[in-house]
């Protein structure tokens, strides 16, 4: 009897672990498939423009307090196609870099604010956007170079990294994460983008949380 006792509560153990283990492996397959096929990002182009408005944040110029997340919404424009379009329509609303998977444009001045999620959000972040990828490893790029650039832009203010998503307080949101916690828009990105991107190509969602863990090894990499 002890000995069947013995051998159900190995099984019991064994069970749990494949749970775990499997568990582990959905949540950062495209975590797990960047560090396996040794992705690493691009370098930031600048081509700043001159016709962007030049406000300081809240706190002073050169002075953001942490980076939002976007993706265009858009699914058949290329990088190149968003920025000049943005170029055109930049009273309505303007953000600091585009991302894809081969670029890091930045456009605009990080040292001044952007109008990317309205008020009071604009005064607070940095602000970039994501061009919809069409393939596994054009989307596992993507996040790679939109991670490194997160970590890029809170090493370079002195930022210590810190998912916001929980309580609205921290350094890393998403456009999702703004509009619950502070407002001024009702726009929900990147979520649905990654969730839906990730399922179809790597058969599991990724998450901003996933994302955060992305940023976190890029920042180590960096300081």
């Amino acid at each position: 009897m002890k000995r069947l006792i013995e051998l159900i509560m190995i099984g019991f153990v064994v069970m749990i672990s494949m749970v775990v283990a499997d568990t582990q492996v959905s949540a950062s397959a495209v975590n797990n498939y960047i560090a396996s096929h040794n992705i690493t990002n691009v370098s930031i182009t600048k081509q700043i423009w001159g016709g962007f408005p030049k406000y300081k944040y809240r706190h002073g110029k050169g002075k953001p307090e942490g980076v939002v997340v976007h993706e265009t919404g858009n699914s058949n424009s290329t990088i190149f196609d968003e920025i000049a379009y943005m170029k055109k329509n930049y009273r309505n609303a303007f953000v600091h870099t585009f991302i894809d998977d081969d670029h890091i444009i930045n456009i605009a001045n990080t040292d001044y604010l952007c109008w990317g999620v309205g008020y009071p959000g604009n005064a607070r972040f940095v602000q970039f956007e994501q061009v919809q990828m069409h393939s596994k490893s054009s989307f596992a790029h993507e996040v790679e170079n939109a991670a490194y650039y997160t970590a890029y832009i809170l090493n370079k203010y002195n930022l210590k990294p810190n998912d916001a998503a929980y309580d609205g307080k921290g350094t890393v949101w998403s456009h999702n994460s703004v509009a619950k916690h502070l407002g001024g828009s009702d726009h929900t990105d990147p979520v649905g983008y990654y969730s839906r991107t990730s399922k179809k190509y790597f058969h599991h969602k990724y998450t901003m949380k996933q994302f955060y863990h992305l940023v976190l090894t890029n920042y180590h990499n960096l300081t």
